[in-house]
C-alpha cells in the first residue's frame, strides 16, 4: 500500500513537471552555446572556458532547483485539491518524500544536458575534454539535490509559493556578493552558505585546480576543498529535508 501510494504521487509529480524538464533542458543548451560564443569573442583560453561553463552550471542548478521545488511543501495548503490529497489515509511523510525524489529526478536531465553540451563545446573549441568532468557532474548532482531540499524545506514552512521562489533565487543570484563580503572584506570563508559549497562544481573544472585562497578573483576569494564542499551540501540536504518532512507532516489545513 505504501509503495503504491509513493509511486502514485511520484509519477503524478513527474507528469506535472514535463514542461519544466523540457524548458530547463533547452535553456541549459542555449546557455552553453552562448558561453561558447562569448569565449570565441572574448578570446578565452581553455581554463577560462572551463571555469565559465562551471559557473553556468552552478547558477543554472540554483534556478532550476528553485522552480522545481518551490511548490512541494506548500501546494496542498493553497489549493482545493489539497483538501482531497491530505484527507486520504496516506502518511504525509510519504507524500513529501515522493515529491522530493521526483524533483531530484526532474533535475537530472537538465544537468546532464549542461555537461554533455559543455563537453561537446570544449571539444569543438579547444579539442580537449573538460578536466574532472565526472567528478564535477557528481558534485553538481549533489548540489542540485541539496538546493532542492533547501527550497522544499522553506516551502513547507511558507504560506505562499512566492516565498521559497524568492528565497531560492536570492540565494542563487546574490551568492557572489556574499562571497565578496565575507571573503574579500571580512576574510572569512562563508562555509555556512550552500552556494559556497556548490562552487566546487566550477572550481574542479579549472585547469589547474583553483587555489583554496584565490586573491586574484574579486568575488570568489575563497574556494572550498572537495571534502569541505561535500560536507556543506550534505548538511543542507539532510537538515532541510528533515525540516520539510517535519513541517509538512504537522501543518494544519
Amino acid at each position: 500500500m505504501k509503495n503504491k501510494a509513493f509511486y502514485a504521487f511520484f509519477n503524478a509529480e513527474l507528469k506535472m513537471a514535463r514542461s519544466q524538464i523540457i524548458a530547463f533542458s533547452f535553456l541549459s543548451l542555449v546557455l552553453v552555446v552562448l558561453t561558447g560564443l562569448l569565449s570565441i569573442k572574448a578570446l578565452f583560453n581553455s581554463t577560462d572556458f572551463f571555469e565559465s561553463i562551471g559557473l553556468v552550471i552552478w547558477l543554472m542548478i540554483g534556478i532550476a532547483a528553485t522552480n522545481v521545488a518551490a511548490d512541494i511543501g506548500v501546494m496542498d495548503f493553497n489549493k482545493r485539491a489539497g483538501l482531497l490529497v491530505l484527507s486520504q489515509p496516506v502518511d504525509r511523510k510519504l507524500i513529501f518524500l515522493s515529491r522530493l525524489f521526483a524533483a531530484f529526478l526532474v533535475l537530472l536531465l537538465p544537468i546532464t544536458v549542461l555537461y554533455i553540451s559543455g563537453f561537446g563545446m570544449s571539444l569543438l573549441l579547444y579539442k580537449i575534454s573538460i578536466p574532472n568532468i565526472f567528478l564535477s557532474y557528481g558534485l553538481g548532482v549533489l548540489y542540485a539535490f541539496s538546493f532542492t531540499a533547501m527550497v522544499s524545506g522553506i516551502s513547507s514552512m511558507s504560506k505562499e509559493k512566492s516565498t521559497p521562489i524568492s528565497f531560492g533565487l536570492t540565494f542563487a543570484f546574490l551568492a557572489v556578493f556574499v562571497f565578496a563580503i565575507f571573503g574579500k572584506f571580512i576574510g572569512m570563508q562563508p562555509w555556512f552558505f550552500l552556494p559556497y559549497g556548490g562552487l566546487i562544481v566550477s572550481s574542479v573544472m579549472a585547469a589547474p585546480y583553483l587555489m583554496h585562497v584565490n586573491p586574484g578573483n574579486y568575488f570568489f576569494y575563497y574556494i572550498p576543498y572537495v571534502n569541505e564542499a561535500v560536507l556543506i551540501m550534505l548538511f543542507y540536504l539532510v537538515i532541510f529535508a528533515a525540516l520539510g518532512i517535519f513541517y509538512y507532516s504537522r501543518r494544519e489545513l
